[in-house]
């Protein structure tokens, strides 16, 4: 039986989770690798080779899939049949600093254009929300979900925290609370009083060395490894540049890691899931749809962002061939009408779930990191690769084994 490189990433998919819910012996001291717990925390349909699925079944909470070979952010906040996953906004990502669905272009990004801009207004001129100070009205600001993983992650393998400090049930459910997450970001990630904090990138050490990002700055033309320096969205070099948000790109598309990119806040949510559900199996499930039913309430108000036309539009919408679409020029887009109603988190809800004053961790609290790196953030909250000229991104130890045995065992069916 031959298998091709791009479906047996996929055979991964379904085979490691099976294997750490029958025999995770795991403790908060050694994490399974993470794109293990997204595959539990959010389960994937089967797709081909190509990434398309090969059957459509029933989505209820407990049995809803979720798709694998993601390659658009344009239906997060939606049905998990559209091929989208939650938004920063649906895993209630406390530091996300999201703009309102108030009818103004970019709703529900880290972006806060005016209430009056015109829907042609480039993403670049509404910026996101950088403090100076953890105290200031809208706290600490946006902070980059890579980098809430990248705390949590060391602070779990650490013991920063006890699971019983980390956890309130009756007030924050199976999130982590927003205060002890807090505490953890500046005790890794400090802020110098009256200074904006400089956030490395993902996918180096000192920013959590994030595995899943597969930037693009080789161009379009190159979608293999090693990747270089660059957004995760993989734009035609005419609609870069134009200037126009770079986020309706769609991620990795072709190569072997087609459809593999993964969101920081997905897999911070896939970690929370585990965490919690290990201090508290009694009242939070294995899976994030089972801690969050109401996702699938019709009448949920969504937090999807609205798209431009995109050259695919015509293809369905549940199909490979209209996820990989590239957005038309010229620009055409519409922002929308207001959405009262839809899950926001903004700097001020963030501010008000947060202590501030000297960060004190009952014990550890080293930086496992060298100093860190500036951000460059990229138009919709996913965050570009480091500066230099290029940087390989490889599969760590564990997935690489896990790989090695899915595939051998497939083989040999």
């Amino acid at each position: 039986m031959k298998i091709t490189q791009t479906a047996a990433s996929f055979i991964v998919a379904s085979a490691i989770p099976s294997a750490l819910a029958a025999g995770d012996d795991s403790t908060a001291t050694t994490l399974p690798e993470i794109f293990s717990l997204i595959d539990i925390a959010f389960p994937m349909w089967e797709v081909d080779a190509d990434g398309n699925r090969i059957e459509m079944s029933e989505c209820t909470v407990t049995s809803c899939k979720w798709n694998p070979f993601y390659v658009t952010k344009r239906y997060d906040g939606l049905h998990p049949d559209l091929g989208g996953h939650p938004s920063d906004n649906d895993v209630k990502y406390a530091f996300f600093a999201s703009s309102p669905f108030a009818g103004q272009p970019y709703p529900g990004t880290p972006h806060h254009c005016p209430m009056d801009a015109p829907d042609d207004i480039k993403a670049g001129e509404c910026p996101k929300i950088k403090t100076t100070s953890d105290s200031s009205e809208q706290g600490p600001g946006h902070v980059p979900p890579h980098i809430s993983l990248a705390a949590l992650t060391w602070g779990a393998e650490e013991e920063l925290f006890p699971m019983e400090d980390m956890f309130d049930y009756d007030n924050h459910e199976c999130r982590v609370v927003p205060d002890v997450l807090f505490k953890m970001i500046r005790n890794y990630f400090p802020r110098t009083e009256g200074e904006e904090v400089d956030y490395p990138p993902p996918i180096t050490p000192e920013g959590g060395d994030f595995q899943y990002e597969f930037p693009s700055g080789n161009g379009l033309d190159k979608q293999e490894p090693p990747y270089a320096a660059g957004p995760p969205h993989w734009c035609t070099e005419e609609f870069t540049a134009s200037g126009h948000w770079d986020g309706v790109c769609p991620y990795v598309f072709e190569g072997p890691d087609a459809g593999k990119y993964r969101h920081p806040h997905i897999a911070f949510a896939a970690l929370e899931v585990y965490l919690a559900n290990k201090h508290m199996p009694a009242e939070c499930a294995v899976t994030w749809l089972e801690n969050n039913p109401d996702f699938l309430d019709p009448d949920r108000v969504t937090t999807d962002t609205p798209f431009p036309v995109m050259d695919a539009d015509d293809a369905a919408n549940t199909t490979v061939a209209h996820w990989v679409g590239q957005p038309e020029l010229p620009w055409t887009y519409v922002s929308g009408d207001p959405r009262p109603g839809a899950l926001v988190m903004s700097a001020e809800n963030s501010a008000s779930l947060i202590s501030v004053g000297d960060v004190e961790v009952p014990s550890g609290g080293d930086d496992p990191t060298p100093d860190a790196e500036p951000d460059t953030t990229v138009g919709d909250g996913d965050e570009a690769s480091p500066t230099e000229e290029s940087s390989a991104i490889s599969m760590t130890g564990s997935l690489a084994a896990a790989i090695f045995v899915a595939v051998i065992g497939a083989i040999s069916m």
